[in-house]
């Protein structure tokens, strides 16, 4: 299934050359990709990219295991004909994952970088698109399922970020977040003073805590996992309006 753009600013339908007639603002497809933003201030998360490959031994086997884990629970909440958007997913693993098994999938993130990862090393196959996650440019309700794994917890606005996921989500489909578990092993990279600024792990959560941020986007709670040795909670949510 196909998904049609809207322009991230007034929402409107794009047409078949991406652009919005209401602003008056064109939009592109590039290095296969769908572009909205002119990234800016990207510095730190370019250089994490290209110093940490998306296959690299011994990373790249537990990647392999958190995100293989995440896919098989995801399809739980996906129709046979669903389709997904990882939005803040960097190189988006599990998009490419799901797009394997023939589930349309988008995948969405502000830096190039990761996205070509995504595109070259990882050959996915999910919907490459480079835009804003607090402002996306897709019409309301048009996913069944709207996922991240370590993206909220870099943001200083949470909330925001997860209201906008449950916007483009349609009534009776899912929201699922996971971060980084106040009481797992990664709680120990808050001691390591030379940790790449932030850019593992970020905010930590305990359940309760990633349940409230739900509770206020006005998400009714089906599930609340721990996953990958505890290292992350998750949370699912369904969209009841």
């Amino acid at each position: 299934m196909t998904i049609q753009f809207s322009c991230p600013t007034c929402l409107k339908e794009l047409d078949e050359g991406l652009k919005c007639a209401s602003c008056k603002v064109s939009y592109s497809f590039k290095e296969g990709m769908y572009k909205f933003v002119e990234e800016k201030d990207t510095h730190t998360w370019d250089t994490y990219w290209k110093r940490i490959p998306v296959y690299d031994t011994v990373l790249d086997f537990l990647r392999k295991i958190m995100n293989l884990q995440l896919r098989r629970y995801l399809k739980k909440f996906l129709p046979v004909s669903g389709v997904a958007l990882e939005p803040g997913g960097g190189s988006a693993y599990v998009s490419a994952l799901l797009a394997e098994q023939g589930f349309s999938s988008y995948a969405l993130d502000y830096a190039s970088a990761p996205l070509m990862l995504a595109q070259k090393q990882l050959q996915s196959r999910a919907v490459l698109v480079q835009g804003d996650m607090f402002h996306m440019p897709f019409s309301e309700g048009v996913f069944d399922l709207t996922f991240n794994n370590s993206t909220l917890e870099h943001l200083s606005n949470p909330l925001d970020a997860l209201n906008e996921m449950k916007r483009v989500t349609r009534k009776g489909g899912y929201v699922f977040v996971g971060v980084p578990f106040t009481y797992g092993p990664l709680c120990v990279y808050k001691l390591k003073k030379s940790s790449f600024k932030g850019a593992w792990d970020g905010t930590t959560y305990d359940r309760a805590g990633l349940k409230k941020l739900f509770s206020d986007a006005g998400l009714e709670i089906v599930g609340s996992r721990t996953f990958f040795f505890s290292c992350f909670v998750g949370v699912m949510g369904r969209k009841v309006d």
